[in-house]
């Protein structure tokens, strides 16, 4: 059996650079807070629900058009 690479196993871009968290019910951007643990987290206040900077769900990552 094949084992599988990280790279090809984690869909998720290795840089958070080039994306914006919004999301993924509403697709509103979503606001950045420090948690207690000392982790950050992604906040929608509108859908009040969020996610683990660390942990964010492929669908709360936006491709932010490129500039140049």
């Amino acid at each position: 059996m094949k084992r599988l690479l990280r790279k090809e196993a984690d869909p998720l871009p290795s840089s958070g650079r080039g994306y914006m968290h919004v999301c993924p019910h509403c697709a509103q951007p979503l606001t950045l807070h420090d948690l207690r643990d000392g982790d950050q987290a992604y906040w929608c206040h509108p859908c009040n629900l969020g996610h683990r900077a660390s942990d964010p769900p492929l669908s709360a990552l936006k491709r932010l058009p490129q500039t140049g």
